[in-house]
């Protein structure tokens, strides 16, 4: 007998990332799952073998792997991820999506501090009428803007890894990587919404890698090294 896992993927979605690929006159030798490669990178060994869950917070997607006795036993996901903070922001301020995004990398935050009402974030217009003055918005405006999005994404993880072997792993730790994990503040947010430890997965024991891709936005690239 054999115990097997088995990942499925909607066909027309994985054919046309293939023929994407083979436009560039490329081969696809296999297909991996991004959370499995994000926990291939970004987990130490004790913690796949204590159970551990990661949770790659992609641009369009959120997905998950569970990995229990080092094995990788679950994956899960939904079409929600930074991109979606970004569209807020870009609505919320009335700015260019581009914009809204370098404003979210760069001041994004789901925690207030104490100075954030007094501390002003310049916000360009949305037209390129260069006489049209940029507006000005608090770094707690930009957090209530920020906040719910990233806590309703956290909430459906949490609902989702309830339904999962994870729930069978009480002191499973939860690693957060993706561009998404980067918001200041989010790895505290989701300690208090999934009620585990949370930490901000990096990828682990790989030398050589430059400076610029040793945070967690470049866990699963990185897994597709390991």
């Amino acid at each position: 007998g054999v115990d097997m896992h088995m990942v499925t993927a909607d066909v027309a979605t994985v054919r046309n990332l293939m023929l994407t690929v083979e436009r560039s006159h490329l081969a696809v030798e296999a297909m991996v799952s991004a959370p499995y490669a994000a926990g291939l990178a970004a987990l130490a060994d004790d913690e796949a073998d204590l159970g551990a869950a990661t949770i790659d917070l992609g641009a369009g997607t959120t997905t998950m792997a569970v990995f229990s006795g080092g094995r990788f036993v679950h994956a899960d996901g939904f079409a929600l991820g930074g991109y979606h903070v970004t569209m807020d922001l870009a609505r919320g301020l009335n700015t260019r999506i581009a914009d809204a995004e370098r404003i979210k990398a760069i001041y994004g935050s789901v925690m207030s501090g104490g100075s954030d009402e007094r501390d002003m974030i310049t916000v360009p217009p949305v037209g390129d009428d260069e006489r049209e003055p940029p507006q000005f918005v608090s770094r707690a405006a930009l957090t209530r803007i920020i906040k719910p999005r990233v806590e309703e994404i956290l909430e459906m993880v949490r609902d989702r890894l309830a339904a999962s072997p994870f729930t069978a792993e009480p002191r499973g730790r939860v690693v957060l990587t993706g561009g998404g994990s980067q918001l200041a503040g989010i790895a505290d947010l989701a300690t208090r919404i999934l009620k585990r430890p949370v930490r901000i997965g990096r990828p682990l024991g790989l030398s050589g890698l430059p400076e610029a891709a040793k945070g967690p936005a470049f866990a699963v690239a990185a897994g597709l090294l390991v």
